[in-house]
């Protein structure tokens, strides 16, 4: 691989925090591939500064191999699995054996991004209305802006029909537009109309006409198939009424898609987009517009100390992905002034904030680079993959090594690389080494040091010189904290739920008020992926299983380096 740095420096942090006293950070810039960097910063807790952790990459667009795109998770909007048809950042980035996968844009909990989704072209998700969305034109250049939506259903003597929506469910009096990127069907109920289209023109582009024949008309009827050659139009009230008294089998109309921006145009040749929200940078200053974008400025969302997602855009033409993990000990997170500010301090001319909290993930096709608050990666809906090629050097023979004794939480290690007769590499290797974690996501710096925050089976991956090497550990816990947990019937008596209550206490058993706790769910799903203790140290979820075939149910219910607790559904 090329040239890659490695350096410890000093950052004054007055101008990007606010902050009236140096805080001393380690940097580290390392080749991801051509074109294509990442630089970590570890900002270490002091009297004036809260620990933070930033992950930045930073994309060369003009650089040889260097292609983005916007990625669905399994590459369809819905799903019949518990998640709906999401999938993990790491996932994505392994099935797509992508340099490197950010988590984008926001949702319901299912696989329909909130905002604009535009992949190779093709439009799958329509703007979330006064959301700042973010666009690539088929001539490379980059665009953010809130876009309004404007598509419709032309008739042959000229009448029209407003379409509000691309594969996401129905509202009342809607007409909404199913591709075949949704599902096999709509997963509508009876409580609408249906028609199918079919047309040459598909798929479904921006500013691009869609000349399509009504091929079936299913009236006070859901869940129609979706051809992989054509398009299903829902409707519900109105709607509805619009396909059953002027559609007919035979008919020949027009689809239009078409969006409009405050200040930008071009959104026509955009081929790749995403969602978020809100803008941080615009022309260069900081501008956290989440008043006009539909969030109270004093909201715990723009406030509260959360992780973050960020995507920007410097003044000489690179995209910047970040990351800012939060909620451990290692990383606090931040407020969205002062990710803008940190944006700003990285040379954005550009920013909005995308999602975060448990969804702020970085990952490689062979590993995780930051350490997502959850303790596992969240399913999500979409995300933004950057492809390049790596720099062609020798492949080196290495493995990784850990200190002899128990991995304990609350502490660091330092893990080593050494070659095939058990000598550490050589000074310039190791820097050229890109640490990252599988598994339990603990947390591993760019110096090899491992952060032990939570308990369990992790995996350490390094890529260096071509190649991969994995180290399986056993992360125990260091706490003295207690993490109980147990499932009981739902209320409603429904079999295929139960109610998940946890209580927290410490050492002498008196209750731990304002600690998260998270939940991981096999075989079914929860109804919030985490919840804050109250006063008397408990919670509670709902689980919702799926009764899969051959599928255990069980579900993980895990708080910091507390020893989690694994529970298998009742019989």
């Amino acid at each position: 691989m090329s040239r890659r740095s490695c350096r410890t420096v000093a950052f004054l942090f007055v101008l990007v925090f606010g902050f009236t006293s140096v805080a001393f950070s380690t940097q580290w810039t390392k080749e991801l591939a051509k074109g294509i960097e990442l630089t970590q910063i570890v900002q270490p807790r002091t009297e004036t500064s809260p620990a933070r952790v930033f992950n930045v990459v930073k994309v060369d667009p003009k650089a040889p191999g260097v292609r983005i795109q916007m990625v669905l998770g399994n590459d369809i909007v819905w799903g019949t699995d518990p998640t709906n048809g999401r999938e993990t950042i790491g996932s994505m980035a392994k099935r797509l054996k992508a340099t490197v996968v950010i988590n984008t844009d926001f949702c319901d909990w299912t696989g329909d991004p909130l905002g604009l989704h535009i992949s190779n072209g093709e439009l799958i998700s329509e703007p979330y209305k006064n959301r700042t969305m973010f666009g690539i034109t088929s001539d490379g250049r980059f665009l953010f802006d809130r876009l309004e939506f404007d598509a419709k259903i032309m008739l042959p003597d000229g009448k029209w029909f407003p379409i509000r929506g691309i594969n996401r469910p129905v509202g009342d009096h809607e007409l909404v537009v199913y591709t075949p990127k949704f599902f096999a069907s709509t997963c509508t109920k009876d409580n609408g109309s249906e028609a199918v289209l079919a047309s040459s023109d598909l798929p479904l582009r921006l500013g691009t006409p869609i000349h399509a024949t009504v091929v079936k008309i299913f009236p006070d009827s859901g869940n129609t198939t979706i051809p992989p050659d054509g398009i299903v139009l829902s409707g519900r009230g109105t709607g509805s009424e619009f396909i059953k008294s002027s559609l007919s089998e035979g008919m020949e109309v027009t689809l239009e898609f078409n969006v409009k921006g405050e200040t930008t145009t071009g959104w026509e040749k955009v081929v790749e987009a995403t969602g978020g929200t809100p803008r941080l940078i615009r022309d260069g200053k900081i501008s956290v517009e989440a008043e006009k974008e539909n969030q109270k400025p004093d909201s715990p969302f723009v406030n509260v100390t959360h992780p973050r997602s960020a995507i920007g855009v410097t003044g000489d033409g690179k995209l910047l992905l970040v990351t800012v993990d939060g909620r451990q000990n290692v990383s606090t997170g931040m407020p969205l002034k002062e990710l803008a500010e940190f944006m700003l301090s990285q040379g954005c001319v550009d920013a909005m904030n995308l999602d975060g909290g448990g969804s702020t993930t970085l990952s490689t096709w062979w590993g995780t680079l930051n350490s997502p608050s959850d303790g596992w990666l969240r399913p999500l809906p979409n995300a933004l993959a950057v492809f390049g090629e790596e720099s062609a050097e020798p492949e080196i023979d290495f493995k990784i090594v850990a200190p002899e004794g128990p991995i304990a939480t609350r502490s660091t290690y330092q893990l080593r690389l050494v070659d095939s007769s058990g000598n550490s590499l050589a000074p310039e290797l190791q820097e050229k080494a890109v640490w990252s974690m599988n598994g339990v996501t603990n947390f591993v710096d760019q110096a090899g040091v491992l952060h032990a925050e939570r308990v369990g089976q992790t995996e350490v991956a390094v890529r260096l010189g071509g190649k991969t090497a994995t180290l399986l550990l056993d992360v125990v816990s260091g706490s003295t904290d207690k993490l109980m947990a147990e499932l009981k019937p739902e209320p409603s008596g429904d079999v295929n739920k139960n109610v998940l209550n946890v209580l927290l206490v410490d050492a002498a058993g008196k209750p731990i008020a304002g600690r998260m706790v998270s939940v991981k769910v096999t075989g079914g799903s929860v109804n919030q992926p985490w919840i804050t203790t109250d006063a008397e140290g408990r919670g509670s979820f709902v689980i919702t299983w799926s009764g899969e075939a051959g599928v255990v149910g069980e579900v993980t219910a895990r708080s910091g380096d507390i020893q989690p607790v694994t529970i298998r559904r009742p019989q």
